[in-house]
């Protein structure tokens, strides 16, 4: 029955007398199901049929269950699933398992399909209702021992080790290592039949089983060598040394025996059938090749074409709880989208007639995914009216729907806008089918308009090509139909004119309009599947994309047609004040300079401050304009007591904050909310970092009196207030991370203030005796180093000589062990890949980093030491937006989110939610991701934003 395969492939490593015996013995196979399926799905990322529907975790789990067969050749195999409901853990404990987050829809929609793979692998498959995976391979495990079998459990379930025995052992399929009594003991430092008394002491969080505050799994396994066991222990509480220790085993003795209870496999199943129904069998290789055709799986047919095929009956259904009901499998397409791209033919439609828009419903109704794209009255969505829509779901083939066009522009009628949206409402509010396209939170708004709010947003193409090319490329759709398609798109100048024949797209004529919005969608159906396979192998990108970038689209997409309120009053009074000081400094300058000029004019500036003529300063620079006066200039000649140059410097200031804000954001006012509704851009920095535009929200200056004014036009509405929640130098944190610098986390750890901790050990004091110029020269110094400064850049900075400047730093990087060493790895990372990376897998490109030019040589490098800091703090705070949306809606709560600024997050609230909803706000953000110093969230409310800050 042994043959040179099984021979060479089934033998598992492991103790010599344990592998030798095993290789006589008919052995018993248990996979833990659930496991694979998480794994799996965690494993495979961004993979989905040409339609949408994702099949990750299918050939995931298609991939390990091939392998293990055909490397172990088990005589007997089962599959264990756990059931759905509770089970009898919950009635001892019903907070068990409380902490669980439910199965994700994506991975939900795969499950049938998996349990049909299982089958056609030609292995039973078993649940029962009450009971989890855990205790039906417990009690099949200790049927095999007694039927002499060796038993072999495949799960990385670290709650499974409590069954490995004399003929039990585990196989990781993570790291495909298996687990003896030897390996279990190293891993709990109590041998297998102790775990669960171990258990009882250190709980379980994953599965909010409580155990004993205090004490962990270290302390635990301590405790059970010493006492022997857990009864013994708690027996004995006497002879515990530490006080705390002991009053919590006290005090907690009967939540420990509790806890022992529910972590303790139940192995007496009542389950229906003989070790013999799981006797495994040839597999099904025609229906194999059904799901395989059906998911798109071409490699796997490929490989199933290669070996030997072996038909086999369907193996006896043993599942204990009704087979869930498998929806059939739609056929893939035979149109080939790797066919030559140039020579195809376009099979474009625009519909008008009722009975033709019915028709193409009904085919529409059958589609799991499709491509959607609007085409409106402006590019700014919150003032935008819908004209048109158009959507694809197959290669070269989409369909163009108009509803507001003028007349003109559609002389044979179109459809009718409210008719076309109530028809196509349960379609775009189907989480469960999926919607691509290109920029999909323009869509999002436009939709929101008419009262829908798009879900299943599953791919975007502009948020694919920023994170496979990064800002070196333009991630619109011509650009990227260009690079990946080989297709040169239909302009919209060309549709809609330019410069005085510039007309609104509801002007267009339908001939021009339909194929125009069809190739949008039709190009975007297309490329977001070529950029999906592309991701795929990029798994951490990939990670990020689907569980960071594509779930806040829509949240995003939320906050700006949300908006913010302004008091316009207060802007407006801001203004005009602005402006009175203008013109009174521009009176004064007119005097030092000794007569008017344009102080707006930097040639006629230059000419004032340096020609002999005039000022006749010395040390101007001539270029060929003119005389340079850029900050740089007029900052060193303020500091050098020239007062013309500092009345400059606060003119351009004050002109700057009236021009790009004062008078930007009463102009930015929509005149129906009296809010402002500014765009927040995925897509454009190199970090992740979000960016906001129309207007900018980003630079409004905090630190002086007038930028403090313009936050302080941010209001809330009656009866709401802002809150601001700020997270607390979260790059120098990231730096004590990525570093693993004992000291910077060492201050973070005792709460203290970190720039006077720096203080403190660059000058030699202690730190109550820092000086404010100490730390403000600490504090440049922190976060001089994470930019990447050099001691030339910092010695400018702290108005010092260089050499004190880099002594600075080298007793800087002797203090902070670990700084110098992460600052010289990431440059020898990036020289190697090209690349940084972030704590979530964003790849930041790194130009010029060998460059000849010392230049843009020493720019790359400043860039590659704050890119993985700062991307990391970009990820962190779009995770925590995530969470923190997830739990504001889950709790029903109204207060939602309005404005993203760096590492702050503003909220409008209800006053009566305050309560509870500034505890949730602290939870989610601080509890985002776990580092090696703890996260803190500086939290504030007010009437205004600059109240709440």
């Amino acid at each position: 029955r042994l043959s040179k395969r099984h021979w060479g492939a089934a033998l598992p490593p492991g103790p010599p007398s344990q592998s030798f015996n095993s290789f006589f013995m008919a052995r018993l196979f248990l996979v833990d199901g659930s496991g694979y399926l998480y794994r799996a799905f965690y494993g495979v990322r961004n993979l989905s049929r040409r339609d949408g529907f994702a099949t990750n975790a299918i050939y995931g789990f298609y991939k390990m269950l091939h392998r293990l067969v055909a490397d172990h050749q088990p005589e007997f195999i089962a599959m264990v699933f756990d059931a759905k409901g509770k089970t009898f853990r919950h009635a001892l404990y019903p907070d068990y398992k409380a902490n669980r987050q439910s199965m994700p829809e994506e991975l939900r929609a795969q499950v049938p399909i998996i349990k049909e793979v299982v089958e056609a692998f030609s292995i039973t498959h078993v649940q029962q209702d009450g009971f989890e995976a855990d205790d039906i391979i417990g009690t099949l495990a200790d049927r095999g021992v007694a039927a002499g079998m060796e038993v072999c459990i495949v799960s990385g379930d670290k709650d499974l080790m409590q069954m490995v025995a004399p003929g039990i052992r585990m196989l990781d399929p993570g790291k495909e290592k298996w687990l003896g009594i030897p390996e279990v003991t190293e891993h709990w430092g109590v041998p297998p039949e102790k775990v669960l008394d171990l258990m009882g002491l250190s709980g379980d969080s994953s599965d909010n089983i409580p155990g004993v505050p205090g004490i962990g799994p270290k302390i635990a396994a301590q405790l059970i060598q010493e006492f022997g066991d857990l009864e013994t222990l708690l027996s004995q509480t006497g002879r515990v040394k530490q006080t705390k220790r002991r009053e919590s085993l006290i005090q907690y003795a009967a939540q420990a025996r509790l806890s022992r209870q529910l972590a303790t496999i139940d192995r007496h199943v009542p389950l229906t059938l003989a070790l013999e129904d799981l006797r495994r069998k040839p597999p099904d290789a025609a229906r194999l090749r059904q799901i395989c055709t059906a998911m798109e799986f071409d490699s796997l047919l490929r490989q199933l074409a290669t070996e030997p095929s072996a038909a086999a009956p369907a193996p006896r259904q043993v599942d204990l709880e009704s087979s869930p009901t498998i929806p059939p499998l739609p056929v893939a397409s035979a149109t080939s989208p790797e066919a030559d791209l140039s020579s195809a033919v376009n099979d474009y439609r625009i519909i008008t007639d009722k009975a033709e828009f019915a028709a193409f419903m009904t085919e529409l109704r059958r589609q799991s995914c499709f491509a959607i794209d609007t085409e409106t009255t402006s590019v700014e969505a919150v003032r935008a009216e819908l004209v048109g829509i158009s959507l694809s779901w197959e290669y070269r083939r989409a369909v163009y729907l108009p509803v507001a066009h003028l007349p003109a522009a559609a002389p044979a009628g179109q459809l009718q806008r409210e008719e076309v949206l109530a028809a196509l409402r349960p379609l775009l509010e189907d989480p469960h089918i999926g919607k691509v396209g290109q920029n999909l939170k323009y869509d999002w708004i436009i939709f929101a308009h008419y009262d829908i709010r798009l879900e299943g947003i599953r791919e975007d193409a502009l948020l694919q090509s920023h994170l496979i090319h990064g800002p070196e490329r333009r991630h619109n759709l011509d650009t990227i139909a260009q690079n990946l398609l080989g297709r040169t798109t239909t302009s919209f100048a060309k549709v809609a004119g330019t410069g005085k024949n510039a007309r609104r797209f509801d002007a267009v004529p339908l001939e021009q309009a339909g194929p125009y919005a069809c190739e949008d969608a039709e190009l975007a159906w297309e490329a977001t599947r070529r950029m999906r396979e592309t991701l795929a192998d990029r798994p951490e990108v990939a990670r990020l994309y689907r569980e960071v970038e594509m779930p806040l689209v829509s949240i995003l997409a939320a906050m700006e047609y949300a908006g913010a309120t302004l008091d316009r009053q207060v802007l407006t009074q801001m203004s005009a004040t602005l402006a009175e000081r203008r013109a009174a400094l521009v009176t004064e300058i007119h005097q030092l300079a000794g007569g008017p000029f344009n102080v707006n004019s930097t040639q006629q500036l230059g000419e004032i401050l340096f020609s002999p003529e005039k000022l006749g300063i010395k040390g101007g620079k001539r270029t060929k304009t003119g005389f340079s006066t850029d900050v740089t200039v007029l900052t060193r000649l303020a500091e050098q007591g020239h007062p013309l140059p500092m009345h400059m410097l606060t003119y351009r200031t004050l002109t700057k904050l009236q021009s790009t804000y004062t008078d930007a954001l009463l102009a930015s006012m929509d005149p129906r909310t009296g809010r402002v509704h500014t765009s927040f851009n995925q897509a454009v920095t190199l970090t992740g970092r979000l960016s906001s535009s129309d207007p900018n929200l980003q630079n409004i200056p905090i630190r002086t009196p007038e930028g403090r004014a313009i936050r302080a036009a941010f209001t809330a509405p009656p009866g709401w207030v802002l809150l601001a929640a700020d997270y607390s130098q979260i790059e120098l944190r990231l730096l004590a991370h990525l570093g693993n610098v004992p000291r910077l986390r060492e201050a973070f750890d005792r709460e203290q203030d970190v720039h006077a901790a720096t203080a403190a050990e660059l000058f030699g004091v202690e730190v109550m005796q820092v000086t404010s110029e100490q730390r403000r020269m600490a504090k440049t110094i922190n976060f001089g180093l994470i930019y990447g400064m050099s001691p030339y850049g910092l010695a400018k900075h702290l108005g010092i000589g260089n050499a004190e400047a880099r002594s600075y730093m080298d007793l800087y990087f002797a203090r902070y062990v670990g700084v110098r060493e992460f600052m010289q790895q990431t440059l020898v990372g990036a020289r190697e890949r090209g690349y940084v990376t972030t704590l979530g897998g964003r790849r930041c490109p790194i130009r010029d980093i060998a460059s000849s030019n010392r230049t843009l040589r020493e720019v790359a490098e400043r860039t590659a030491i704050n890119a993985p800091i700062q991307g990391s703090a970009a990820d962190l705070i779009k995770m925590a937006m995530i969470r923190l949306d997830t739990a504001l809606r889950q709790g029903g709560h109204r207060t939602r989110l309005i404005l993203q600024v760096h590492d702050e997050l503003v909220l409008e609230a209800p006053e009566e939610e305050l309560p509870v909803v500034e505890p949730l706000v602290r939870t989610a953000m601080e509890g985002v991701m776990t580092l090696k110093v703890p996260l803190r969230v500086d939290l504030g409310v007010g009437k205004n934003w600059a109240e709440a800050h």
